[in-house]
């Protein structure tokens, strides 16, 4: 054999590594045959794992953490839900297109009219200005409005994130350097809370103002009335006593208003998840100054021998902080059984090189890093 097997070495090496008496440097060497063979260098205990950088198997490439893909909606999702509202816009316009004398209000073009109204509706702003008129399209109303709750709530809104999970990819790019670190977390990899809720409320905002200039030039309203028709619209409380009634007022209505009632729920759910992370963080905080008792001791000790080691103490802090359960911690372990199929309490190599053949390939779920061993 004139080269040893890469794997074959790394094999060796990581059961020298998990010896129970292990020794700061690994001063044998490995010879393939009688021949003679690559030899491996000397390792010190402090050198990386051999098995980061190969994928079990095939010996392709680990990805490193920055390159695993984020987890979140994806473009696909953004795709479909694109698809799904033209559908649901397309539908409304048909019904609308077929059955005019079914509807009474301001008439401007049947196309932009049956398109306004559908966005109204799927808003759930209810201007009134268009409105249903005979007992047909009263049953189309009904059935399109549940219907556009649906929509709105679970493809939209999916939408949304995919837009919010860019800008912050985007910004996280950047680096947390300095004042950054308030408002990103680089080590989590995500924005802290309260930067989503300035962006979420910044659009908000950004949205109201475009409106209110749209309306000055579009419906020709005065400043307060339109920052009046503004708020109510984006809001969605739309009393009905304003509203578009121009062609190109009810064009710029028909994206203006999806995207501004969007942008309210989003920054009303990031204000929630604010509220929510602040009074977890409280309660956290409690739970880890709170001094340890007898009970306490007791009740985390699993193996009941008297003591507990930091894992228990680590389990049983997370359960009470309710960050985990027991139902989490029995997928965990039997998680762990599946890896361990020969029942000795650890996990090693050949058992992840038998699971591996066991299970189908799957290219796109990568093994961890096993980091040092």
């Amino acid at each position: 054999m004139d080269e040893a097997d890469p794997l074959l070495q790394s094999t060796l090496l990581v059961s020298r590594w998990s010896d129970p008496n292990p020794r700061c440097e690994i001063q044998d060497n490995f010879s393939a045959g009688d021949d003679g063979g690559a030899a491996l260098p000397l390792l010190s205990s402090s050198f990386p794992s051999p098995l980061v950088g190969y994928r079990a198997g095939n010996h392709e490439p680990i990805p490193s953490k920055a390159a695993r893909p984020k987890i979140g909606p994806s473009f696909s999702v953004l795709k479909h839900a694109i698809l799904l509202l033209l559908f649901y816009l397309a539908l409304g316009v048909f019904v609308y297109s077929t059955n005019p004398e079914g509807y009474l209000g301001i008439e401007t073009n049947p196309v932009v009219d049956a398109l306004y109204f559908c966005i109204v509706t799927l808003c759930t702003i209810g201007y009134g200005d268009i409105a249903p008129l005979t007992p047909l399209t009263k049953a189309i109303s009904c059935v399109f409005v549940l219907v556009g709750f649906g929509i709105l709530d679970v493809l939209l809104s999916a939408a949304v994130n995919y837009i919010l999970d860019l800008q912050e990819s985007l910004i996280l790019s950047a680096g947390a350097r300095g004042a950054a670190g308030y408002v990103v977390n680089a080590e989590k990899g995500r924005m802290r809370i309260r930067m989503k809720v300035g962006i979420a409320v910044g659009v908000v905002v950004l949205c109201v103002g475009v409106g209110m200039v749209a309306l000055r030039r579009l419906e020709h309203l005065d400043w307060i009335d339109s920052f009046y028709l503004a708020v109510m619209s984006v809001t969605t409380v739309g009393y009905g006593d304003k509203a578009f009634n121009t062609l190109w007022g009810r064009v710029f209505a028909s994206f203006w208003l999806l995207v501004s009632t969007l942008a309210v729920a989003r920054a009303f759910l990031y204000l929630v998840e604010a509220r929510m992370s602040r009074r977890h963080r409280r309660f956290a905080k409690l739970v880890l100054q709170r001094d340890l008792t007898v009970e306490d001791l007791v009740a985390a000790a699993i193996n009941q021998n008297g003591f507990i080691s930091k894992s228990e103490f680590v389990i049983y802090k997370l359960k009470e902080m309710g960050r985990i359960g027991e139902k989490d911690i029995l997928q965990i372990c039997n998680q762990f059984n599946k890896l361990d199929p020969n029942n000795t309490g650890k996990i090693m190599l050949p058992d992840l090189f038998s699971v591996d053949q066991s299970l189908p390939r799957t290219p796109h779920c990568p093994i961890p890093a096993l980091g040092k061993l």
